[in-house]
This record gives structure tokens, sequence and C-alpha cells, in this order.
């Protein structure tokens, strides 16, 4: 690939054809402040605050948006470029009413979240150039569940605009007005509650002010008091990458990871709702007696547990997709060795068979046809439904397969009943990079005539229950189960309509109190998925890591630990075949 070759303040750099200013003095360490710019989104060019001076250009120009050419001298620190920023700031500033003091974003030069402030501890502002419009009334919307929008906080940026048309696809958000009447509003000037936004939170986590605040996490700490921790989602078999962070041992919030496969992109279940306040925790060990639960000591449950599983007979056992590959390794490991039962499977989870290759996100974003079977991914698995609409807004072709309508039919070109699969051969061979999305309990006939599609289609299979693959791997699947007693992983698994088999005699290892725990006859702790170190398979059948970013109460032990003990009480070791 040519290289161009650029001086910036003095230092000879090499840039790639098509770079602009902005990213070629990034790659070199160089740093060019900004507002409205965001390496996610298309660059805007509207905040002017990466104004630089290039040679024999008359004016400063915007470097986010300015193309590197052969032989450019730029200057990104001379006085006229200091100057020309802080004046910029000055006006962001004073244009709406910026009291940092009472901002959740706000902290000192170090701790700040807030972009605007950092800058302006930077160019030395202490006081107001020009007065804000402290008569203006800016409207707080609050109407949103998790997060609201203070409008004087705006500094017009567009940056959450952008995040909704070109991350998520779902073009939500816009503008009224000109000039210093200008307001970010939702559709037609709706409250964002009343809106087609669908709390993914991308604007959320793209705001660079306090103008979009998370209702949860607001002044709960400034940056430098926080802890990043690097995991997996667990909320879908999508399995996102995000960045978990900590205060305190608890749970603050949790952001897309910009470098993941998702490309920082989340949906309303793995931002938001995996903080919530969740049912009250199973924290020691719980045995029914005189028809009550009542705290016992892990000898005495193990005991109890171990005691009537020697003599049940026939045990069944159920596991929780959301439990890694590790637990779900030593809980198959127990049942094929102390308790000798073949009635084991997973509460939910079933996994549609293998066609082909294996399709993931990134071949998502480059297909030129998109086949849709029976699935509903912007309902199901919502990362993938939005990358799916995104995808088909760049004018990839979309084709939805179903006898029931989809969320996804209005993105689609063609719509089909199962009974016309047939008509999807044609336009797949005729494509470049065919990918086929496919649900499960599909008739076999239709997986038959989708194997049959030419070599090139991809596959990606749309199930239930984040370990589901995983759990396939070491042979557990969803089915039924029958025994004299049960033995339940939940993990941290809330019931949702999945009901449990009647037994004699029942242990439910869980992390929170539910109605599956309140019929159990014993109880052990279980950790959540934020205090656990293991491993899921996702939707792509990639290997990725869950990993603990707080600690579990005293004496939740991990999961594997309680699992091994019980089959060494059951006089024989359960090893992970993992």
């Amino acid at each position: 690939m040519a290289i161009v070759n650029v001086t910036v303040n003095g230092q000879k750099i090499q840039a790639q054809p098509g770079q602009t200013v902005l990213q070629a003095a990034r790659e070199a360490g160089v740093f060019i402040p900004t507002l409205c710019d965001h390496p996610a989104v298309t660059p805007f060019g509207g905040c002017r605050m990466c104004l630089v001076e290039i040679e024999k250009q008359r004016n400063l120009q915007p470097a986010c948006t300015y193309p590197v050419t052969e032989g450019m001298v730029v200057s990104t620190d001379t006085p006229r470029v200091t100057e020309a920023r802080k004046f910029v700031l000055e006006l962001l500033f004073s244009e709406r009413v910026h009291y940092c003091m009472y901002c959740a974003m706000s902290g000192s030069e170090e701790n700040t979240q807030c972009e605007l402030q950092r800058l302006g501890y930077r160019y030395g502002l202490t006081h107001w150039q020009f007065p804000p419009q402290t008569a203006k009334r800016w409207p707080v919307d609050a109407s949103r569940k998790y997060f609201f929008m203070d409008h004087s906080r705006c500094i017009l940026c567009r940056r959450c605009i952008r995040a909704c048309d070109e991350i998520v696809a779902n073009h939500t958000l816009g503008v009224r007005e000109r000039g210093s009447r200008t307001m970010v509003i939702a559709d037609d000037d709706v409250p964002f509650g009343e809106s087609t936004c669908v709390s993914c939170g991308t604007c959320l986590q793209v705001c660079p002010t306090g103008a979009l605040i998370d209702r949860r996490s607001a002044y709960m700490g400034g940056e430098c008091d926080l802890t990043h921790t690097r995991t997996t989602c667990m909320a879908c078999p999508v399995g996102c990458g995000i960045d978990a962070l900590t205060r305190g041992n608890q749970l603050v919030r949790v952001n897309g990871d910009w470098d993941a496969a998702n490309g920082g992109l989340l949906c309303i279940h793995g931002r938001f709702e995996t903080v919530e306040p969740q049912p009250a925790r199973v924290t020691a060990p719980m045995l029914r007696k005189a028809g009550e639960l009542a705290e016992v000591s892990w000898d005495a449950a193990m005991t109890a547990i171990a005691g009537r599983l020697r003599v049940a007979g026939p045990v069944a056992g159920l596991a929780s997709p959301r439990a890694t590959i590790e637990e779900l390794s030593v809980f198959r490991a127990l049942f094929a060795g102390p308790l000798a039962s073949d009635q084991v499977g997973l509460i939910y989870g079933e996994m549609p068979p293998a066609l082909g290759k294996s399709a993931g996100l990134a071949d998502l974003k480059d297909a030129d046809l998109i086949v849709v079977v029976n699935g509903r991914p912007l309902d199901d698995q919502k990362v993938v439904g939005y990358v799916v609409r995104r995808t088909a807004e760049a004018g990839a072709k979309l084709i939805v397969v179903s006898d029931e309508p989809t969320t996804l039919d209005p993105y689609s070109q063609q719509c089909f009943g199962l009974t016309d699969l047939c008509k999807v051969d044609a336009e797949v061979t005729a494509a470049r990079f065919p990918v086929v999305l496919y649900a499960n309990g599909l008739p076999a006939s239709v997986y038959g005539d989708l194997r049959s599609l030419s070599p090139k289609t991809r596959f990606m299979p749309l199930y239930q229950g984040i370990n589901t693959a995983g759990a396939a791997k070491i042979g557990l699947g969803e089915r039924p189960v029958k025994g004299n007693a049960l033995f339940v992983l939940a993990a941290d698994e809330i019931p949702n309509g999945h009901s449990l088999p009647e037994a004699g005699f029942t242990v439910v290892q869980a992390a929170y109190r539910t109605k599956w725990t309140d019929v159990a006859d014993v109880v052990l702790p279980a950790q959540t998925w934020a205090e656990k170190h293991g491993h899921v398979v996702n939707i792509e059948g990639r290997e990725l890591p869950v990993v603990a970013c707080v600690q579990p109460p005293a004496g939740v032990q991990a999961d594997t630990v309680t699992l091994a003990a019980l089959a060494e009480r059951m006089g024989q070791g359960a090893k992970s075949n993992v």
C-alpha cells in the first residue's frame, strides 16, 4: 500500500492514503483535542476543537475531516491554534448552562468524565468570557427508564445522532430548529420514552458531556474511582464484549467494549438490565426443616444431600445455560460418575444443528446477502439484529423466510414462507458473500435444504441461552429428565416462566431466592456472572472469557468447588474434562 509522508509539529510520520490529519496524528501519538469526533462514527467537523495549521492553507482546518496529502506540513499547537480552540470552548461553555458543580460527570482535571470540562482545564478557562443563557430554561427529558437527557449540557456535537444512525441503525434521533435554538429530538419531537428508542444506550456511551446521564451510576464516582474489567456479556448467546465498571465491590455501570467483535454495541439487556437490582441473594446453604428453609452449615447441607441422593434411586439433573463451560463440565462429570445417571440436561436452550461454515458478526458486516430463516434476532439476539439492519441499510440484500411476521420484515427486500425456501437458492448462488441466520425447531427438510446451499454460504444459528453451544460441546442440551431426586444448577438464572419437574427430593444451587429455591429441600449458594471466572461459547462458535469484576459474598464459593465437594462426599471425585 502506498504511504503518505506528512510532517506534524516537525515530526516526520507516515500515514495511509485516505486517512485524515486527526487519524494520522493519533497513530503517531500526537494529541489533537476533539469533542464531536468519535472513532466509531463518521467525522462531522462540527465542534472545531481540532483546528490545526496546515502549510499553504490560509485558514485553520479541522483535523477530523481534512485528508492527508503527500508532503503536508501540519502544526497542532501554535499560538493561533490555541487561541482558536480557547475561543471555541468559551462559546460552548456560554451557549448553555454548563454549571459543572451540579453535573454528574464533573470532576477534577484527572477525574472528570466530561470531555468539555477536561478541555476547559487544559486551556485554562477560569470564568465565562461570555455570559451564558441563564434566562432560558433548558428542558430535562427523563421519560426513559434507564437514562435521561439534560439539554442544558448538550453541545450539539451530534455524536448521539450519528451513533443511533450508523451503529444501531435505529434512526430515532435528529434535531429541530437552527442556531442557538437547535435541540436534539426523538422522532417527530416526542418524549424519548415514547419514541422508537430501543434503549441500547449507545448514544449515552458516546456523549462527551453530561447531557446524557445514566440514572443508576450518576454521582457514584469519577473515572479514577472506578475499576474497569473487560469481560463477556451474559445476557444472550451473542456474547458481546463489555467493560464492567465497579467501585467498592459494586457493579456501577456496563459499557460496550469498542475493541470487541460487537464494536461497542450493546442492547438494553446487556447494558442496563444486568445492572438492575435482582432478587435476594442466597448467601448460605439452607435446609428445609418442618416445612421451612433454614440456614445451615456447609457440612450439614452436604451431608443431607449426599445421604438422600445415595438412596433416592434415579437422580435427574438440570443446568442453566448461564453456567460456564467449567461449571457444566463438573456438573456433567458428577452425573456420569458418582450419581451414575444419564438423566441430565439443560433447563432450556435447544441447539440447532450445524449446517456449514460458521458466521461471525464481522461476516454479517461484510455480507452482500443475509437470509434470516424463522429467526427473530431483533427480539432475541438484539445486537445481531442491529448489525443485520445496519448491513441492509449499507446495501446488502435482506431476505426473511418465516411463516409469521417478524420485526425485520420492514427492512427486508423479500419475505417468503418456509415452503418457498427454494426461492432463496438462486439468490445465494448469485451473491458474493451470503450469510444465513437460522432458528432451531425447523423441519428436517428445511435444514436439508439449507445444507444444500452454495458452499460459500456461512451460517449463524439463532438460539436461546448464553452458553448453550458450550453445553452442547460436552453433551448437554435441552431435554426432559426424570428421577426420584432432582439437582438443579441454576447459577444466577431467573425462572422467567421455566418450571422444574417434580421430584421427591430437590436440590437447587442458585445465586438468588426465586420460586425454584422456594420449593427446594436443600438450597446451595452460587455465584453470579460478575463474580465468577470461566468461559462460554457464543453464537459465533468462539470461546469467550468470563472474568470476575466483583467479589462474591463471604461464604459463597465457586460453583465448581461446591460440585466437586459433593462428588467427593458421594465417594468419588468429579473432574472437569475441559
